[in-house]
């Protein structure tokens, strides 16, 4: 035998009369049983409310204590997740109907109550009232699982083209409501224009021919800047199989996106040191070249002064046969100090220590524009620097260095260079016009070309920043503490690099 449901009702009329002739009603439904609660006012209502959980509650507007929409409202602040019927009579209908928009499940005209009807109305509350519930619960707990992947919501509908797009989606792309609508169109409007074309045809793939939906794209941003998206979503279809909703999510990627794309710059630097070994052989010539013309020529020239010593010691002592041979002892250290120089020159074609790093770079920006095709503006006469040895090395690697990453990556046809003194600074600056790169300081500190140039500026106690962004070229600037750069030679003496302009 099948025990009938029992239903908890609160009754909220201060007239006997209609109280009675409901409580009647109620008593003739065979659906289910009821428990009722009778209240006459507002305030008592609310009490029962605060105390007791009812399945369903029956509200007159019109009472003591409460009247009109207000008297719904406040017991809705109490009670939000109970059912409510409104009762009224047939001069307030329109108030019934304000009260159905702002969250009542139905009203009754008390004039008009049977048991049958009431019975319905008690039924389709409690079932609407479970189903929104439950409706509720499932949005809140998608909500939330979104919110913990820091993903946006989206909804279109393709035969209209609404869209609606949430809250978080709008911080991902960086666009309050009143900037970024809630409309198709305008979200394509802050697609990159490279990118359009690709979003706009995986949709169509999607809704036309059931592929999946997954693409990643460009968004401006409100401050102009680009960020990268992943976007996927699933369609919903009519029994024709024709879409007419699609709901998605999106990730901000950028980060990621960065990421591989700093791998993939690594792997290509990779490829390119061990392509270009001989560049580090050249490192290693230009350090034999160094010794072979400072230690080895030296010898041979401090050979032929004491040679000469000697001779002058002996003078008288020798027959024209002796002078011959000490003649052509000469002759062959003559020779092998042309040797060893010509060698050198052949390892290191400018000898910096000879020429100072200027000359050396103006000698490298001829054979660079030749070979490149690049208009390099040099500006080397701005004032007074006493390079040392070593830091005019380093001086000369580091234009050598930044020439040679701008001709391999920055598409540049024109570059300015210049190394001034500024007190107590030495100021070495060199930009291009090229394509640029986004400004990711940590990419940049992690750069391969940049590494060794950050490193030789290090050695001389300086500091080497960059300034870049896409379509604005790149621009370093390199700041050197002049009392390094023009310290004396270990031997006390000035610098043999001493330039002036």
């Amino acid at each position: 035998m099948n025990t009938r449901p029992s239903v908890d009702v609160l009754l909220v009329e201060d007239s006997p009369t209609d109280a009675l002739i409901i409580g009647e009603a109620l008593i003739d439904i065979t659906e289910f049983a009821h428990r009722l609660t009778h209240a006459e006012t507002l305030t008592d209502a609310l009490a029962h409310a605060e105390h007791a959980r009812f399945d369903v509650v029956l509200l007159d507007l019109g009472l003591p204590d409460g009247n009109g929409i207000d008297t719904f409202r406040r017991f809705r602040q109490v009670a939000p997740d109970t059912p409510v019927l409104v009762l009224t009579g047939l001069s307030d209908i329109s108030v019934g109907l304000v009260a159905i928009q702002e969250g009542a499940q139905d009203y009754l005209l008390k004039r008009e109550i049977q048991a049958a009807l009431l019975s319905r109305a008690i039924r389709y509350a409690i079932e609407r009232n479970r189903a929104s519930a439950e409706l509720a619960a499932s949005e809140e707990r998608f909500q939330l699982a979104v919110s913990g992947a820091s993903a946006g919501l989206w909804d279109w509908n393709p035969r209209t083209g609404a869209l609606y797009l949430s809250p978080h989606f709008r911080e991902i792309v960086g666009h309050d409501e009143d900037e970024l609508p809630n409309d198709m169109q305008a979200h394509y409007q802050i697609i990159h224009p490279d990118d359009v074309e690709r979003v706009a045809q995986a949709l169509r793939a999607h809704t036309q021919e059931k592929h999946p939906y997954d693409v990643e794209y460009r968004v401006r941003t409100r401050a102009g800047e680009y960020r990268w998206i992943q976007s996927r979503a699933q369609a919903l279809r009519d029994a024709s199989g024709m879409a007419y909703r699609m709901v998605g999510w999106i990730l901000d990627v950028t980060e990621r996106r960065r990421a591989n794309e700093a791998l993939r710059e690594s792997r290509e630097e990779l490829q390119r040191l061990s392509a270009n070994i001989e560049h580090i052989r050249e490192e290693e010539k230009t350090r034999i070249a160094r010794e072979l013309h400072d230690d080895l020529g030296q010898l041979l020239t401090a050979l032929k002064i004491d040679m000469g010593r000697f001779e002058q010691t002996i003078e008288g002592k020798l027959d024209e046969m002796s002078r011959g041979a000490l003649r052509g002892i000469y002759g062959v250290i003559d020779q092998l100090v042309a040797s060893v120089r010509r060698i050198a020159a052949d390892l290191r074609p400018v000898m910096l220590d000879d020429l100072g790093p200027i000359p050396a770079i103006d000698w490298f920006i001829q054979e660079f524009s030749a070979r490149h095709g690049i208009a390099v503006h040099a500006q080397l006469d701005a004032g007074e620097v006493a390079f040392n040895p070593d830091s005019g090395t380093e001086v000369f690697r580091i234009v050598q260095e930044a020439l040679t990453n701008i001709a391999r990556h920055s598409g540049a046809s024109e570059v300015t260079i210049e190394i001034a003194r500024e007190d107590p600074f030495c100021m070495v600056k060199i930009s291009d016009n090229g394509r640029g790169a986004l400004s990711d300081a940590r990419r940049n500190r992690k750069s391969f070309g940049l590494i060794g140039m950050r490193e030789r500026a290090a050695r001389l106690g300086g500091e080497l920043a960059v300034r870049t962004a896409p379509g604005q070229g790149f621009a370093l600037t390199v700041t050197l503490p002049l009392a390094v750069v023009e310290a004396p030679d270990i031997d006390g003496s000035d610098s043999a690099g001493m330039v002036k302009h």
